[in-house]
């Protein structure tokens, strides 16, 4: 089956999905408490390691019959640890079985196309049934909870240090560390992970070390592979076959490894582990914030501890302590996160472009408003405006209505607002008559535009979170005259590793390659199914003739995962990033093999059978 069939077949199998749990729709409640009835009888200390050495094989879900069921993965696994301690546990089962794991997962994918069936047919079979509405707030929804890209760990690492790091008294104030223990002891617990699986997977990676090792067994007199299990060299590698996840389980021991001053470090643990009586005894809603992603360190045992890996430690510290500071600063931390957003977004573009390309920031142009542009970037006739919004966009409401008011009163603060910013210049520009610049402090005059001279002009909105659907096809909430073209709307950190890879990858075309996407991605507005601008990103370097090809055709394109590999591939091999982790080891790997072709055949409205 081609790229594009399997996505025919699963927009079919999602549709079926939906029907079926229309016509047999079921209380939440119901579900859940058929779900609760399996977990509690798993015990803690072997289910939850094995919940997370799933999550960490999300990668490889297409190939592993346990994810068969899982539409959404990361948050389902992640809804599961929620719901494990929502009751209580008997713990009379080590695991559950293959037939018991498969009705499981069935029941979660009954929980969300339930939810989803909720919102894709409200008020159905009344006057009042709003199907644009309807539409968005569905991909709104999906896209809020269902959406597991996170950003690569750099990323995360960077925004925590730009905007914690001024106001480290307050967050010790709070919670009794600051921003670099916090990093210290992502890079501690990170290498102490790594230790453990590389000891463990180590004659996996290693199969002529296997043959030695076996031959020296066999030299002592144990022809029997059976008494091999007992031997010191295999114990790592039987612990992690007998236990799913033992490499994310660490005892007091292994904390003294972390080399981190005792008190600062159980702070640390302190903020970031599970905390059971929070949820005990509630029915908790496959929509509630995950109080699992709030606290990810889960206490098995009086000795041991269940860590995540470094992803979500870094993304939790950044969540958390962005809401507390949001939350005590109000105004004066919001613009100063603004103002990093800006500097972070400036960087970007300052590596990519050459050193003749001129940059102007915070300036206006209109004197009797002074009303301030972000930044623009002139180069070689070509002029980018680009408008940079840290906006709030709050948790669809399961009411698809309402849920509607919120998003579009969201996007018109944020992605709506930064549009007419470029639109304003855009229009003064089209008067093609000479007009100055000035900064905004100062008032000082920084540059004279003359239209006539300039060639091509884009405009970019850059956001710091990624918001799915509505950002990558801005048709579906986007007001402009039916005569302008869409801006190119992109969250930061997808603009950081595409500039990244086309600097990488394309190397003295990249600006060129960079300019021709802008150029036709334009296109794919109105007529887009993708929650992720990467994909869009890694279609273009890998087919860069089909994607201009179907950017004048009519019908809809859906996008894959698979479009955005390259850059994971990259990534692993060292793609670039500013203070990349472990880029010395990265640089050994040779680049793995990646999706590079898309048998691309455009979606159309006969495609569903309905």
């Amino acid at each position: 089956m081609n790229n594009q069939s399997k996505i025919k077949q699963e927009l079919q199998n999602n549709f079926d999905s939906l029907i079926k749990y229309r016509k047999n729709r079921r209380p939440h409640e119901a579900i859940i408490l058929d779900i609760t009835k399996i977990l509690q009888k798993v015990k803690k200390e072997t289910f939850l390691p094995s919940l997370m050495q799933m999550l960490n094989s999300i990668q490889y879900r297409n190939t592993l019959e346990s994810f068969k069921n899982l539409k959404s993965p990361l948050k389902q696994l992640t809804y599961l640890f929620d719901l494990f301690f929502s009751v209580e546990s008997s713990e009379t089962e080590q695991a559950l079985n293959e037939e018991e794991w498969g009705k499981l997962t069935e029941l979660l994918d009954e929980v969300e196309m339930t939810y989803f069936g909720e919102i894709g047919f409200f008020n159905e079979n009344t006057n009042d049934f709003q199907l644009e509405k309807i539409n968005i707030s569905l991909k709104a929804f999906f896209d809020y909870y269902t959406n597991g890209q996170l950003p690569y760990d750099e990323q995360t690492l960077n925004r925590l240090q730009t905007n914690f790091k001024k106001f480290d008294d307050e967050i010790f104030q709070e919670f009794y560390f600051k921003t670099n223990d916090i990093i210290k002891f992502y890079i501690s617990l990170n290498n102490l992970l790594q230790n453990k699986a590389d000891k463990s997977l180590y004659f996996y990676q290693h199969p002529e070390k296997w043959k030695l090792l076996t031959s020296k067994f066999i030299e002592r007199g144990l022809n029997d592979p059976k008494d091999w299990i007992s031997q010191p060299e295999l114990s790592d590698m039987i612990d992690f076959m007998t236990r799913p996840g033992s490499i994310f389980i660490l005892n007091q021991e292994d904390l003294k490894l972390l080399q981190i001053e005792k008190e600062t470090l159980s702070n640390l643990i302190s903020f970031l582990k599970f905390d059971e009586a929070v949820i005990k005894n509630k029915t908790f809603y496959y929509s509630d914030d995950s109080e699992y992603l709030r606290r990810p360190i889960i206490q098995l045992n009086e000795n041991e501890l269940l860590f995540p890996n470094g992803k979500f430690i870094l993304e939790t510290f950044y969540k958390r302590i962005n809401f507390k500071l949001i939350e005590n600063k109000k105004e004066k931390y919001s613009q100063y996160k603004n103002k990093m957003l800006e500097q972070k977004t400036l960087e970007i573009f300052k590596t990519f472009f050459p050193n003749d390309a001129l940059f102007f920031t915070s300036f206006y142009f209109d004197k009797s408003t002074k009303s301030e542009q972000d930044l623009v970037i002139y180069y070689k006739g070509t002029l980018l405006i680009i408008e940079i919004k840290d906006f709030k966009f709050r948790a669809p409401m399961r009411n698809p209505i309402s849920a509607f008011d919120k998003i579009r009163s969201d996007f018109k603060g944020g992605i709506q607002k930064a549009y007419e910013q470029c639109n304003r210049l855009e229009e003064k520009l089209n008067l093609r008559e000479n007009f100055k610049i000035y900064d905004l402090k100062k008032s000082k005059e920084l540059f004279e535009f003359r239209p006539k001279n300039i060639k091509a002009i884009y405009s970019i909105i850059v956001t710091q979170h990624r918001y799915g659907g509505i950002q990558t096809n801005l048709q579906e909430l986007l007001e402009k005259k039916e005569e302008d073209l869409y801006p190119w709307s992109v969250c930061v950190d997808d603009l950081e590793i595409f500039i990244t890879g086309l600097i990488k990858i394309k190397k003295k075309s990249r600006v060129h390659n960079f300019l021709e996407y802008l150029d036709y991605r334009e296109a794919y507005h109105e007529r887009l199914l993708c929650s992720d601008e990467l994909e869009m990103c890694g279609f273009y370097i890998n087919s860069p003739s089909t994607f201009k090809k179907l950017a004048s055709h009519d019908e809809t394109l859906a996008t894959t995962i698979k479009m955005s590999d390259i850059f994971d591939a990259h990534y692993e091999c060292g793609l670039g990033l500013p203070n990349e982790v472990n880029i010395n080891e990265k640089r050994k790997r040779k680049l793995r093999e990646y999706a590079k072709n898309f048998d691309i055949t455009p979606i159309t409205g006969t495609d569903l059978k309905i």
